[in-house]
């Protein structure tokens, strides 16, 4: 005879632990170029059912686009570590407007790929330890609390190790893509791109034409062979792995104790803190690896455009790169707007831009009026 539901001891349904906290964060922590120190983090991944899946993800790349006024082109961000720090960082909410400069010493394929230095790193350091302590901590307790089984003890420091090993060999297959430097027209020479945001907010990125290629149009890569393995290889060990972690992890902890299930929650728990805090130490060190240039809190969409134009001005002078990427709506006020903001660096742009629009709109009144400049 069944027991009645006041007499079944009372469990919780952790499968749905696997999903809970956002899987796409824990993808978009995935593709920016972790360090050995953030793959030693004891902690499990989120979403472990992502790791089954096709490796197509990597082509998807960021949804942020930039334009380059120098070469009048536009494509999509694709080194995601940077993207992610805009993101992350909010450099591209409402009323930011922002600009980096590349530094000499930041350039070329090594030091991009490299972690940064100073008190984010640091900061890292001081996470992993914290992570180290409190998996000590979490198997003690499953060790000596009453009532935990073998289940508890080994999914916790099963999933956790797995998850260490995942990301140990994600970093080594997962590569940026190479640049070759040789098919680089002039890359002293000074280049920037900028990326709009949704409302009176824009990200300027400078630097020399080497530098800026090499932020922007590097994604990640799966390398087709790693220490003679080939790719497909390492991906058939890391999905068929994941898939038997997750077959072990749904069979045996709802058969466990109450504790057992409670420790398991606990080591998710630290999963989700996990890539919380990592995705911001990431977003830091890429950020700290940048020198900040400007910084402004404009008002208006007329102010952003302002600062684009005033700072790319002698480019629009040479290929029309305004026209060309579509920055400023094809009427009349604009067109006169963008020659007056560019003679007249010193006059705030929306004074320009009323003047321009009052004296428009009286000559349309009245045609003795002359709508032209003075």
């Amino acid at each position: 005879m069944a027991a009645s539901p006041d007499q079944q001891p009372w469990s919780f349904d952790v499968s749905s632990l696997m999903i809970l906290v956002n899987e796409g964060e824990e993808e978009k922590y995935r593709l920016s170029q972790r360090s050995v120190l953030e793959c030693l983090v004891l902690a499990p991944v989120v979403g472990l059912q992502t790791y089954i899946r096709s490796y197509d993800f990597l082509l998807d790349g960021a949804k942020l686009s930039y334009f380059s006024p120098d070469g009048v082109k536009s494509a999509p961000l694709r080194y995601m570590c940077l993207s992610n720090a805009i993101n992350h960082e909010k450099l591209l909410e409402d009323r930011q407007y922002t600009v980096y400069h590349i530094p000499d010493s930041c350039g070329g394929q090594n030091t991009v790929t490299q972690p940064a230095t100073g008190r984010y790193q640091i900061l890292l350091v001081l996470w992993v330890l914290f992570t180290w302590t409190a998996f000590a901590g979490i198997m003690v307790f499953t060790v000596t609390a009453p009532d935990t089984t073998w289940v508890g003890i080994t999914n916790c420091a099963a999933f956790t190790a797995w998850s260490v090993l995942l990301r140990l060999i994600e970093m080594t297959n997962i590569q940026l893509g190479k640049v070759h430097d040789a098919k680089i027209t002039l890359p002293e020479k000074k280049d920037a791109v900028y990326i709009l945001g949704r409302n009176n907010s824009a990200f300027v990125l400078e630097g020399t034409r080497h530098d800026v290629k090499y932020w922007t149009t590097r994604g990640p890569v799966y390398q087709k062979r790693t220490m003679g393995v080939p790719s497909w290889v390492w991906q058939t060990f890391t999905r068929f792995g994941s898939l038997l972690m997750l077959l072990f992890i749904f069979s045996s902890i709802p058969n466990g104790s109450t504790m057992d299930q409670v420790a398991f929650i606990v080591i998710n728990g630290m999963a989700q803190i996990n890539v919380l805090v990592g995705q911001r130490l990431n977003s830091k060190c890429c950020l700290a690896r940048l020198e900040l240039d400007t910084s402004e809190t404009p008002d208006t969409r007329t102010e952003v455009y302002g600062f684009l134009v005033r700072r790319f001005k002698e480019l629009d002078d040479k290929n029309d790169w305004i026209d060309a990427s579509g920055l400023l709506p094809q009427t009349k006020e604009w067109r006169e707007w963008k020659g007056e903001t560019k003679r007249d660096v010193r006059r705030d742009v929306n004074v320009i831009y009323n003047e321009i629009a009052h004296r428009n709109s009286a000559a349309k009144q009245d045609p003795t009026v002359s709508p032209g400049l003075p």
